[in-house]
């Protein structure tokens, strides 16, 4: 090895800012393995061997500034720690000599600011390969770089080669990045940076002690994850070899049932094992069955005259043609027979996917011995491969059609498999495309599958049914190469980018020969072929488009449209798919992210197909479509993982998150359980959008297979007059009934088509119209919420209907008591205010509302900024804007004469209001005084301070061992059936009181301690007593949201009440930061000695008098 001995440098080491002469560096060297001091010289030292040499610093020298070159010395040898000794180097070396860049002090000075900065803020990164824009990206944000040491030519090869004859056990990548290629000559990947004044190299130098939060390498095993601390990042994840090998990604694709209702056939070809003895048995079943029905596609094929490749034909097509006729001249007749076999195979297939196979006995022979399927696997040759005529085919047409349709029903994959029974044979220890081979044969495959034993022995072969009918273009075969990136396994979080591209092969696409120019996409195999002359000259020498230039293509060809519907959904769900059935088997790790390249193909109804999925792309541009998109996914990725790590709202670039999983689905089996706080910080985040009318879009996504979508609006009953009290919610009422463009049975039977529910609510401050349904049908719950919304068709006689049913719903709701004692107590609360109106209306405006009022407060209220738009569930964010556009962009946002509904203040008045009825079996009663609004902060203590008087019914388990004191006194002195403590928030007031129903001879003793129980709250709750209310609630706030729809309703609210959904982590800080002492100072504001508001139904004969009620709002202490 190497070693310097001795440097001797320029006197002027430490030169000015401007010197215009660099240093030069004389290097001594000797093979040896003893690494020597270096000593940096002044000039003129000479050594007596021919080489310069070097000596210490001395006091010998005329130069005045000796004393200040000195200082300057010492002061580089400080910053950078480098040992300096004289050393005389050895007769037997070589001299070597190279310029170094000029270094002052200015520049010194400002490399350790820098540095001190970015370590200060744990911004020091390293890089294993050739990623200049991630350095260049990260040097930006104010990274340090600390560089790792480059690997030896020698050990990176021995190393290579050692992982491709790992195992996917080992967690082995066999399918790295096939368009980027790492130079051999640069095993590191260091490229040669532009650091002309040195100041990258010192920064470097500074660093090279100190800790990397963030790794950046083109090999998992370069780190080892498990010794990393908690906060710093790293790009790979551990065994993610379980969908990034083929044999993985083969094997754990048949578990997605497990996980989710879909059929991996419906977007990844079949594919077996070959090293393994019943994959391979399946495999032959699947070829000898993938014959029959090829077969029977062909007899249909020829009676019809269809081309049999691909979409279009490519120019060499009708030479093809030719060939073949001139095969089917040439061959003998095939017995009639074979069609037969072909149908009772089929037949076969279909009864044991119907289970009617399950009373035939086991000892019954084969439908085909071994030497008859030798045979009918040779006719089927000559028939479909040599173009021989089968006797009286065409006798057989109707009936192979009607067999191919029913098989079409359970083979998803039978329009693209063709007739040829083509199978891609893949070596599952090599990547790039390399040993890849397509063949025809079922002898062929086995033969090549025995050759190499080795691969045999590890089940590394893996063989995948061909897609031979693929779209094309201009006759050529192409791929997809798509971005996705993964920045956390559990909740599992997927991001997709919104670019990709084509690779196409050099040759038109053709089934008569198997070569790769013609079946293979990589581009490190079509890279070193020369385009064929018979290629349509549209497509580039370089083999690449964007997805931009294929969608220009898609356009001249009338599918522009399906792009997104079709081809894009088609991917996301497929990524999504794999990645849920692998989720058990990657090591998970936060702080961790990681970069895959999915391929896709085409079918000829655009719908995409999983190939495979590619780890870690080195992103070297080949081409100048991969070097426009490779510098912006690394430029992106970057924005996800740190800027939106700091941001939550910064800018993703070109990714979109697809996929966040809800954390309670996380929890699979075999993995360990998240903390609470885990699970708070891994919840969908809310994404908010306004269009320019003002309406705002809302949504959180959780993957989910259904969603509810709904408007919110700011209208109810605080905003009607007791003129026209009770409007908003005849017309929600009316909402259903049909709409210009759906009248009513129309409109019932869309939503009943999709399954759907559609409903509606008002309250006092708000109304919803909201639907569940499929996450599918998204866009049609839009548009019909759209039609009921802005164009009901408020037909007289539908009016006329709908005014009696609101009357009996009127009648029933005097029946439910609890109802009538929380409407009365807002309307004695708030009596004379707005507020104090009742939801429903009295009946007599019932009787009396027009089809002009219902006009009227549509256009009062229904406006676009009064409004959101709220989804939650499978949802994509852009989507549901895009159809807010589309839909409500047109919904005015202007009043007439400016008429601005706004609320009026709302004043609280303390009062009773008795309503009693001898005949009620038991009384309920209610008592609040005014609570705080929905904005206030004092929001939370009070729903602590209720959380923790808590609620009761007698059909409560616990008894005497309830956690809230007023319970276990309700139990021990049967005090009451049932209390809650409520909260009624509303935008600039509420109501904080407590509702009770009980039997008329204890109701003096529940009002006397539930007026106790607020006396505690303000003068002597605990610790104990807050921590558990603290945990109630959260408790309570989590399991609220327990499906799609009160999330849905839970964002809708928020964005009116807030302008913002706050999320599940805000409010568990806020409730954590919550104490004793501010329970009890919170409320004496809002409850000691404050004027409450009682109502009260049913035998309340002995409720005391409101003058004692009042005198128990306090307590006298000496």
């Amino acid at each position: 090895m190497a070693t310097v001995n001795s440097i001797a440098l320029k006197k002027h080491e430490l030169a000015p800012a401007g010197a215009p002469e660099p240093l030069k560096v004389i290097v001594s060297m000797e093979a040896t393995r003893v690494r020597q001091p270096v000593q940096l010289g002044e000039e003129g030292d000479e050594a007596t061997s021919g080489c310069p040499t070097s000596r210490p610093d001395s006091g010998e020298t005329g130069d005045p500034s000796m004393d200040q070159q000195v200082t300057a010395r010492q002061q580089f040898n400080q910053a950078t720690e480098k040992s300096l000794q004289p050393m005389t180097p050895p007769e037997d070396k070589m001299c070597r000599s190279f310029t170094l860049p000029i270094l002052n002090l200015d520049r010194l000075r400002t490399a350790k600011a820098l540095v001190d900065k970015a370590v200060k803020k744990h911004k020091v990164f390293s890089i294993q390969g050739p990623y200049p824009i991630v350095r260049a990206a990260l040097r930006a944000r104010g990274w340090v770089e600390r560089r790792m040491p480059s690997p030896n030519q020698h050990v990176y090869r021995r190393h290579c080669d050692q992982n491709r004859k790992g195992s996917a056990a080992n967690d082995a990548d066999d399918s790295g990045d096939d368009d980027c290629e790492l130079d051999e000559n640069n095993p590191g990947g260091v490229e040669k940076e532009d650091d002309s004044d040195g100041m990258y190299d010192i920064m470097c130098r500074l660093v090279r002690n100190e800790m990397v939060y963030f790794y950046w390498t083109n090999r998992r095993e370069t780190i080892d994850t498990h010794t990393l601390q908690k906060e710093q990042i790293t790009n790979h994840f551990a065994k993610a070899g379980s969908f990034t090998t083929k044999v993985g990604l083969c094997v754990n694709l048949r578990n997605l049932r497990w996980f989710d209702s879909s059929n991996p056939d419906t977007f990844f070809p079949r594919c077996y094992m070959l090293g393994a003895e019943d994959e391979r048995h399946a495999f032959i079943e699947d070829y000898r069955r993938t014959a029959c029905s090829s077969l029977l596609q062909c007899i249909v094929e020829r009676k019809q005259g269809v081309q049999g490749e691909g979409q279009k034909g490519g120019k060499d097509q009708p030479n093809q043609n030719r060939r073949k006729q001139c095969k089917r001249r040439a061959t003998p007749l095939v017995p009639s027979k074979i069609i037969d076999s072909a149908l009772k195979i089929c037949q076969e297939f279909l009864d044991s996917l119907e289970h009617n196979d399950i009373d035939i006995s086991s000892e019954k022979p084969q439908s085909l011995t071994k030497e008859q399927w030798e045979e009918f696997i040779n006719n089927y040759y000559l028939v479909v491969h040599d173009g021989a005529e089968i006797e009286d085919s065409f006798g057989f047409v109707d009936r192979c059609q009607v067999m191919l349709q029913r098989l079409r029903e359970v083979s998803p994959q039978l329009n693209t498999d063709g007739i040829h029974n083509i199978w891609i044979v893949k070596p599952g220890a090599k990547s790039r495309g390399r040993g890849i081979t397509c063949a025809k044969r079922l002898d062929e495959i086995l033969r090549l599958v025995n050759s190499d034993l080795a691969l045999i022995k590890d089940n590394k072969w893996v063989v995948q049914k061909y897609l031979e009918r693929p779209l094309l273009v201009h006759g050529t075969k192409f791929d997809v190469r798509q971005w996705f990136l993964v920045t956390d396994w559990n909740p599992l979080t997927v991001w997709f980018y919104k670019k990709c591209y084509l690779r196409f092969s050099t040759r038109p696409y053709s089934l008569d020969t198997m070569d790769s120019s013609v079946h293979l996409c990589n581009n490190s195999i079509q890279k070193h072929l020369q385009p064929s002359q018979l290629r349509h000259p549209d497509i580039p020498a370089d083999n690449m488009w964007s997805c931009d230039q294929f969608r220009v293509f898609l356009s001249s060809q009338g599918l522009a449209a399906q792009w997104e519907t079709v081809v894009v959904s088609g991917m996301k769900m497929a990524v999504i798919h794999a990645l849920q059935t692998t989720q058990d088997l990657v090591e998970s790790r936060k702080s961790t992210f990681e970069l895959y390249g999915a391929d896709f193909m085409l079918g000829p109804d655009l719908h995409p197909w999983l190939i495979e999925i590619n780890a870690s792309p080195t992103m070297v541009p080949s081409t100048a479509v991969t070097a426009r998109l490779c510098t912006a996914v690394q430029e992106d990725t970057l924005r996800v993982v740190l800027d939106r790590r700091g941001d939550r709202t910064a800018n993703t670039g070109g990714f979109q998150l697809i996929y966040k999983q809800p954390i309670l689905w996380s929890l699979r089996r075999g993995q360990a359980s998240v903390s609470y706080a885990q699970s708070l910080l891994g919840a969908p985040e809310t994404r908010l959008t306004a269009l320019d009318n003002g309406l705002r879009i809302a949504s959180e996504e959780t993957g989910d297979a259904t969603c509810t979508v709904g408007l919110w609006i700011d209208a109810g009953s605080r905003y009607e007059s007791e003129k026209n009290n009770g409007t908003g919610f005849f017309l929600e009422h009316m909402a259903f009934k049909g709409t210009k463009k759906y009248p009513q049975t129309a409109l019932e039977q869309q939503v009943e088509s999709m399954g759907g529910h559609l409903s509606a609510y008002t309250s006092r401050e708000h109304t919803a119209f909201y639907m569940k349904t499929l996450a599918k049908d998204l866009p049609k719950a839009v548009e019909l919420l759209s039609e009921v919304v802005q164009s009901n068709a408020l037909s007289e006689a539908e009016i006329e209907q709908q005014r009696g049913v609101v009357l009996r719903e009127l009648e029933e709701v005097e029946g439910n008591l609890q109802e009538v004692c929380l409407d009365l107590l807002h309307a004695t609360a708030f009596q004379g205010t707005a507020l104090g109106h009742s939801v429903i209306g009295p009946s007599n405006n019932a009787r009396v509302l027009t089809r002009q009022d219902l006009v009227d407060y549509i256009n009062s209220h229904y406006k676009a900024p009064r409004m959101v738009l709220a989804a939650a569930g499978g949802v994509n964010h852009e989507e549901l804007v895009g159809l807010a556009k589309t839909h409500f962009s047109g919904m005015s946002f202007e009043y007439e004469g400016d008429a601005v509904p706004v609320l009026s203040p709302c004043r609280f008045t303390g009062s009773e209001v008795r309503m009693r009825d001898d005949a009620l079996p038991l009384a309920h009663v209610a008592i609040a005084v005014e609570g705080a609004s929905a904005a206030s902060p004092d929001i939370v203590p009070l729903k602590v301070a209720n959380a923790i008087i808590g609620s009761y019914d007698v059909t409560y388990g616990g008894g005497k061992n309830l956690s809230s004191r007023l319970a276990r006194l309700a139990v021990e002195a049967n005090l009451c059936h049932s209390f809650q403590a409520f909260h009624s928030c509303y935008s600039d007031t509420g109501l904080l009181g407590i509702y009770f129903v009980t039997d008329k001879h204890y109701i003096e003793d529940m009002m006397h301690w539930s007026q106790n129980a607020w006396m505690n709250l303000c003068t002597t709750v605990t610790e104990s007593d807050v921590a558990r209310g603290k945990n109630a609630l959260k408790a309570s706030l989590v399991g609220h949201l327990n499906g799609t729809t009160p999330m849905c309703d839970d964002i809708g609210k928020h964005i009116l009440h807030y302008g913002r959904r706050i999320p599940l982590a805000e409010w568990d800080a806020r409730i954590d930061a919550v104490t004793p002492k501010m329970v009890r100072d919170v409320c004496s504001k809002y409850i000691y000695d404050k004027c409450p508001a009682v109502a009260a139904v049913g035998p309340v004969e002995q409720l005391p008098d409101y003058n004692r009620v009042r005198s128990a709002m306090y307590w006298l202490r000496f």
